[in-house]
């Protein structure tokens, strides 16, 4: 009887063939070759196929088949070692898993020598440890035992990924007892860890868990290490955290210092706060000095970690002093990297430098490498100050408008609500203004405007702005008051909206604001309540805002808010405002700043509340009241 050979089977003995083929290709047919069914040769210009339909053929690897369709042919699991083992079937799977198990636990088992059933036990407890079900009790047990059985190992433990985790629990849920001891085995090893992938994550947990003195400790041994640590791609992020979040003023200032050349890499100067104060009383160390910390910039920035506190501080006191060849050679190469270090203080100032000085090229890429993630960094604390920065110094009005602007107005409410936001969005109609921005933030950008490449006049530049972002920002007034008068800061950056427009679309976003404060069912959040708009404090003050601005937009021939609201004030309206002092308040500033056609409108319409206005016993009825 004939045996049928499997599907299997035949696709097992056609792969086979066509390894021993291209092995043997040049040696000649043995006999046993011929009789031994697995070994047949195969002839390539056979037109039979496998049962499956499918034609192998060999690839660029020898022995390897690929399927001419597309993606690799299907091959049996094989034993042995080399690329021209046999292929064989695996029959026990999980006999095979089993056994690779083992193998790996007898390496492990070699390495750790005799920590081994230590480890096993740790790792076993390390579990139960971080169950978030477990009871206070049975955790303090278990954190008591492992401490016992890890004491004196910490700093072995912290070198393996399992075993760095348990010691990470370990300084989560401990006391602050346990803590300060694990700590004092842990701190003297701190740099070792910070240049290991497990490692970095137990000296965040010291920095997280511990008290001032262990934090103190651990950033105490980043001296002598802070420019390799700051330039090393694990240690980076950790050495941020240290120097930013739990680094004295003190502390930073030595570490600060290790930048400018190895003279401080051991030994520290109190008195060296700035690059410059290296060099103060010697300028023939001046060279050197920059020199040093260019290269290490240099180290820094071509491994792009220049998201950290230290370093972007570096940057920022080394282009105030570097000259103008290595200051542009070195903004060629941050112009691509302006979002990363606009996120502190110094680093916003650093990135205000490239702004200053860089060639038109520069600011090309630093608008385009912006423009991606313009609305997040205009609403950071640092951001902003880059982005008016830019809107201050670029020449090119239209590629900035193109660009920036366009973003910008296109996520104005999303910057109203923003405490930063607003005040992008205040310099493209206020810029300057000394009662919005700080008077030490206008200086610094008048000192680094008139220090830049910049050729056009300041004003040119603003009026420019201006014509491409008044119309845009007045139409959203009109669309949405109520949202424009939601607060009173979003009212002020109404205000200035106002003030900076003309024109039809003024006239609108007047007619507007008028719709909605003589709604008699205006209300805005004061916290959590609900209060009548024109009795909101903050707003008061914006509409008397607008009608004191009155006097200025009828010198420049512009529509007033006075004009608007009395020709917008129905009875019902204006007889619920005579109740109200803040409404009567505003109608006096509304006389106040009006021109005599207005004030003879508004006596009309109040002419039939006279009798009502004298009942009235609030400040501002009786004020109102004189006015007429």
């Amino acid at each position: 009887m004939v045996k049928v050979k499997s599907k299997l089977t035949l696709q097992k003995d056609k792969t086979t063939n066509m390894v021993n083929e291209s092995k043997k290709r040049k040696k000649p047919e043995t006999e046993e070759s011929q009789k031994s069914p697995k070994l047949q040769k195969t002839d390539p210009s056979s037109t039979d196929k496998p049962k499956n339909g499918s034609k192998f053929m060999k690839s660029g690897k020898k022995g390897v088949p690929t399927n001419p369709k597309g993606g690799k042919a299907k091959i049996l699991p094989f034993k042995g070692k080399g690329k021209d083992a046999p292929f064989e079937k695996v029959e026990d799977w999980h006999k095979y898993k089993q056994e690779k198990k083992e193998l790996r636990m007898k390496r492990i088992k070699a390495r750790t020598k005799d920590n081994f059933d230590k480890i096993q036990q740790a790792k076993k407890m390390g579990e139960k440890l971080r169950l978030k079900n477990l009871k206070e009790t049975d955790r303090i047990k278990i954190i008591n035992q492992l401490h016992d059985l890890l004491k004196g190992h910490y700093a072995k433990f912290v070198l393996a990924h399992d075993t760095a985790r348990i010691v990470q629990w370990l300084l989560k849920y401990s006391s602050d007892i346990l803590v300060h001891q694990i700590s004092e085995e842990l701190i003297p090893i701190t740099v070792d860890m910070l240049h290991l992938k497990y490692g970095i994550h137990c000296v965040e947990r010291l920095l997280k868990y511990g008290k001032d003195d262990i934090r103190t400790a651990v950033v105490d041994q980043l001296k002598g290490h802070a420019v390799k640590l700051a330039s090393h791609t694990i240690s980076a992020p950790v050495v941020e955290i240290a120097f930013s979040q739990h680094a004295t003023s003190v502390q930073k200032q030595f570490l600060i210092q290790e930048f400018y050349g190895d003279l401080y890499k051991n030994s520290k100067d109190p008195n060296v706060k700035h690059i410059r104060d290296v060099y103060k009383g010697n300028d023939s160390m001046k060279t050197g000095t920059l020199n040093a910390c260019k290269a290490n910039i240099k180290r820094i920035l071509n491994k792009s970690l220049l998201d950290s506190g230290i370093v972007q501080t570096v940057l920022h006191q080394f282009l105030e002093e570097c000259s103008a060849e290595d200051r542009a050679d070195l903004i060629s190469e941050l112009a691509a990297h302006i979002v990363v270090i606009s996120n502190s203080r110094d680093g916003s100032k650093a990135a205000m430098q490239c702004i200053w000085h860089g060639t038109a090229k520069d600011k090309k890429v630093i608008m385009k490498t912006l423009k991606e993630h313009l609305l997040e960094l205009s609403k950071h604390e640092f951001g902003h100050r880059t982005i008016i920065a830019l809107l201050d110094t670029v020449d090119d009005t239209v590629l900035l408008h193109k660009i920036i602007l366009s973003e910008i107005l296109k996520g104005a409410k999303d910057l109203a609500v923003s405490e930063y936001g607003r005040k992008v969005l205040l310099w493209l109609v206020a810029p300057a203004d000394s009662k919005i921005f700080h008077p030490q933030f206008i200086k610094e950008l008048t000192a680094g405007r008139e220090a830049s490449n910049s050729k056009k006049p300041v004003e040119t530049r603003r009026s420019e702005i201006l014509v491409y972002s008044a119309n845009s920002l007045l139409s959203l007034v009109i669309e949405d008051a109520n949202f424009w008068l939601s607060s009173g800061s979003i009212g002020v950056e109404m205000v200035a909206i106002i003030k900076s427009g003309s024109g039809n679309v003024l006239e609108e976003a007047l007619n507007s604001i008028v719709g909605t404060i003589t709604d008699m069912d205006w209300t805005v959040k004061d916290g959590e309540k609900d209060v009548k708009g024109i009795e909101h404090p903050a707003l008061h003050m914006v509409l008397k805002k607008l009608a004191q601005n009155d006097k200025t937009a009828t010198e420049e021939n512009k529509s007033t808010f006075g004009s608007a609201l009395v020709q917008g004030l129905e009875k019902q309206t204006l007889k619920r405002w005579l109740k109200i002092n803040r409404g009567n308040f505003l109608l006096v500033a509304v006389w106040e700043n009006s021109i005599s056609a207005v004030q003879k409108q508004l006596k009309v319409k109040l002419k039939p509340h006279l009798e009502f206005l004298k009942s009235q016993e609030t400040a501002g009825a009786k004020i109102l009241l004189k006015k007429l």
